[in-house]
C-alpha cells in the first residue's frame, strides 16, 4: 500500500545544501557573515512549516473522509452487497484520497491474505482515530455478519462528523491567530533584511552591540516559535488499536 504521508520535495541533506547555499549568496550580497547566518537560520523554518501544512491538510482530508465511506459501507451492507464487494467498490466510488488504499485491500483479500492481517496493515497507512474505528468495525463485520452493524456505523458516522464539525471551528478560530504569531516572528528580520541594504546598517551589526543584539534576537524568536507551536497544536484522538 502507499502511505498517505506527505513526501518532502527535498531530503534533509538537500534542504541543508538549500540552506547553506542562500547563506552564501546573501554573504555575498552584504559582505557580513552574521547577517547572512542569522537570516539563513530564519530560513529554515519556511520547509519546516511547508511539510508541516502538507501534513496537516492530508491528515484533515482523512479524518473528513471516513464519514463518507461510513456512507458507501452503509449503503452497500442495506443493499444485501457482499462486505468484500462493498470495499471494492469503494476503490472506485469512495473518497479520491482513499481509492488507492481500498483497491489494494480488495487486491489482497482476493490473492487470499488473511482478513485480520490486512486490516492491521491498513491501520498502518492511516493516520486518524477515524481509521482504527472504521476499519475496527469492518473486521467486527466481518466475524458477525454484515447486517449487525449497521447501528454501530450509523453512530460512528454520526459521531465523526460532529468530531469534524467541533475540531474545524477550533481550528477556524486559532488558524488567524496561529498566522498573526507567524507573521510577528517573521517580520522584523525581512525589515532587517532590507535595512541591510545600506551599508550603515550592516556596519552597525558589525558591533559588539550590533552582534549581541541580533544573537538575542535570534534566540528569543527561536522561544516564540516553538512556543507559538506549542501552544497551537490542537491534541488528537489517541489510536487504540495501532
Amino acid at each position: 500500500m502507499k502511505s498517505l504521508r506527505p513526501k518532502a520535495e527535498f531530503h534533509k541533506w538537500q534542504y541543508a545544501i538549500a540552506i547553506c547555499v542562500l547563506g552564501v549568496m546573501i554573504w555575498a550580497i552584504l559582505g557580513s557573515a552574521l547577517l547572512a547566518i542569522s537570516l539563513s537560520v530564519i530560513a529554515i523554518a519556511i520547509p519546516t512549516e511547508v511539510i508541516r501544512y502538507r501534513r496537516s491538510k492530508i491528515i484533515k482530508d482523512e479524518r473528513e473522509g471516513w464519514p463518507m465511506v461510513i456512507d458507501h459501507l452503509l449503503s452497500g451492507v442495506n443493499s444485501g452487497v457482499s462486505l468484500q464487494q462493498t470495499l471494492s467498490d469503494l476503490s472506485i466510488r469512495g473518497p479520491e484520497r482513499f481509492k488507492t488504499h481500498f483497491q489494494d485491500i480488495s487486491s489482497e483479500m482476493s490473492s487470499g491474505a488473511s482478513f485480520a492481517e490486512v486490516m492491521k496493515r491498513a491501520r498502518g497507512e492511516f493516520h486518524t482515530s477515524g481509521a482504527d474505528q472504521v476499519l475496527g468495525v469492518i473486521a467486527l463485520a466481518r466475524v458477525t455478519g454484515s447486517s449487525d452493524v449497521s447501528p454501530i456505523l450509523r453512530t460512528l458516522g454520526e459521531f465523526l462528523r460532529q468530531e469534524n464539525a467541533l475540531r474545524s471551528e477550533i481550528e477556524a478560530r486559532h488558524g488567524w491567530v496561529r498566522s498573526s504569531a507567524s507573521l510577528a516572528a517573521i517580520a522584523p528580520w525581512l525589515l532587517l533584511l532590507i535595512l541591510t541594504s545600506q551599508p550603515s546598517t550592516r556596519a552597525a551589526f558589525s558591533t559588539d552591540t550590533g552582534i549581541y543584539i541580533l544573537g538575542l534576537g535570534l534566540v528569543l524568536t527561536a522561544i516564540a516559535y516553538i512556543w507559538m507551536n506549542l501552544a497551537g497544536r490542537l491534541p488528537e484522538v489517541p489510536r487504540a488499536l495501532s
